[in-house]
């Protein structure tokens, strides 16, 4: 199979070793982004990437192509993998669009909250009944592993795996083949789930990441950490913020019942509480699992990850505010939910205190005394940047793509 990785980070080395190792697939890296091109082929030594698992399992595979240009990233490829932070994806869907092949499969890893949206207004994935679609739509609820990078381009250690990852397909008719032949390429078994609603709002990272930050920074008075204080991010939960967290966890829920009602034939059982989710991912490497901080802080897969900050001085850090954890799990993912939350007229305090404090350290507006109405909305995925109005679009919109 003929396979297009867009990116160069974590998941798209771990991607890279993965699916070229057993020579399954044809693997071209489509890298776009400053320098990346040349800096990953000149990086990859002969045996190619090697992806390191806990159970000292290898995996080492080379890419046949790297290249920054669209036009031979998409000649003649089956499977696109997005291995990029959901802000990159419009980017490079746009550029990649007119140089797919039609049924060409397009999956996002993850897809973040919204991407059926995106996809349909990008790559024209809406339809009418009896038409064909040109693309078929896939997205993951989350990365499969906790992924870090050793030595760029070189090798890439797999920290922790999950028992199994939530995937949504479109069209139905391709679902449990691409499910089915995704798992295989990358080595993790996923789970089909019946729609991408479902997957927007069972997306934890959206709890999980911008709700850790604030816990850990939202006091923060401006002091640097030396290299050796800087703080654990998923062993730094403590019990406010486990309560932020599972507070946040609620107001999903809440969101999830609300959609359910309207809208009784769209499947979200796959939507669950953080901590069952958490306990479930990571059933083996959590060690105690009697409280949410406690799932966090005894996850060997998390263990020693420290919180992201920037470099300031010799020597002294601050937090980086302008990460993923923010950056792209704020608005593609929490601000999605809340949008949805909007659209169902549920009420999301701890949701609209975390987004508020995480828009002024990112310098966007998202919220305006509550409403989802700020300048930066059409930078988003939020359902109200697609136009959509109420909760029966969203829902209609969502049936469009049922399983």
């Amino acid at each position: 199979m003929k396979v297009t990785i867009c990116g160069a980070g974590n998941a798209a080395q771990t991607l890279i070793a993965l699916l070229a190792a057993d020579h399954t697939a044809i693997v071209t890296v489509y890298a776009p982004l400053a320098d990346e091109a040349e800096r990953l082929r000149q990086a990859m030594q002969p045996d190619g990437v090697c992806a390191m698992f806990p159970d000292g399992s290898r995996f080492c595979g080379h890419a046949a192509t790297v290249t920054a240009d669209a036009r031979e990233a998409g000649e003649g490829v089956e499977l696109v993998l997005l291995a990029l932070p959901a802000f990159a994806h419009e980017t490079v869907l746009r550029t990649l669009a007119p140089h797919l092949p039609e049924r060409a499969w397009i999956a996002a890893l993850p897809a973040r909250g919204g991407f059926d949206l995106l996809a349909q207004e990008v790559l024209g994935g809406r339809r009418q009944p009896g038409m064909a679609a040109s693309h078929v739509i896939c997205g993951l609820q989350t990365l499969p592993w906790a992924c870090r990078i050793r030595k760029w381009g070189v090798v890439v250690d797999v920290l922790g795996a999950k028992r199994a990852v939530d995937i949504a397909v479109w069209p139905a008719p391709y679902a449990e083949e691409a499910a089915a032949r995704l798992s295989t390429l990358i080595h993790a078994p996923l789970t089909l789930i019946d729609n991408f609603l479902a997957l927007t709002l069972a997306n934890t990272g959206q709890i999980i990441h911008p709700g850790i930050m604030y816990g850990l920074f939202h006091r923060w008075n401006g002091a640097l950490f030396s290299a050796n204080e800087v703080p654990l991010f998923y062993g730094g939960v403590d019990g406010e913020t486990a309560e932020v967290l599972a507070a946040m966890s609620a107001e999903v829920l809440a969101v999830r019942d609300a959609v359910a009602q309207e809208a009784p034939h769209l499947d979200l059982s796959s939507v669950v509480d953080v901590q069952t989710w958490l306990l479930d991912a990571y059933a083996e490497q959590i060690e105690d699992k009697r409280s949410l901080q406690a799932a966090f802080t005894s996850n060997r897969a998390y263990a020693g990850l420290t919180a992201p900050v920037t470099q300031v001085s010799d020597g002294a850090f601050a937090p980086a505010f302008t990460s993923r954890y923010l950056a792209e799990d704020v608005p593609y993912s929490l601000l999605v939910t809340r949008g949805i939350a909007a659209l169902a007229g549920v009420e999301t305090p701890v949701i609209d205190r975390v987004i508020c404090w995480a828009q002024k350290k990112l310098n966007r507006q998202y919220l305006i005394s509550g409403r989802v109405a700020g300048r930066d909305i059409a930078a988003s995925h939020a359902p109200q940047r697609f136009g959509i109005d109420t909760l029966a679009q969203l829902a209609a919109r969502s049936g469009e793509w049922i399983l």
